[in-house]
C-alpha cells in the first residue's frame, strides 16, 4: 500500500493541494501542506494528481511502512 506524503521543506504554501483535495490535504498556520492523518486510502487514490499539479513537487508517494505525516 502507498501513501501520499507532503515534504514540508519543499513545500511554498500555493494551496493547489488542498484546495482542489481537502479531504486529503490541509494546512499549517503557515500555508504549509500536510496529509491529514484520517484520509482514507481511497481518498489518497484519488488524489494522486496533486503529484504533478505541486509545482516543487513537494507531494510524493512512498510505501506505507516509510511513510511520515509533515
Amino acid at each position: 500500500m502507498s501513501k501520499l506524503i507532503v515534504q514540508s521543506e519543499k513545500c511554498i504554501a500555493c494551496g493547489k493541494c488542498y484546495l482542489n483535495f481537502p479531504q486529503v490535504f490541509d494546512c499549517e498556520d503557515d500555508g504549509i501542506a500536510f496529509v491529514q492523518e484520517d484520509a482514507t486510502e481511497q481518498a489518497q487514490l484519488l488524489a494522486r494528481s496533486a503529484i504533478f499539479d505541486c509545482p516543487t513537487r513537494a507531494i510524493e508517494e512512498v510505501d506505507d511502512t516509510s511513510a511520515t505525516s509533515h
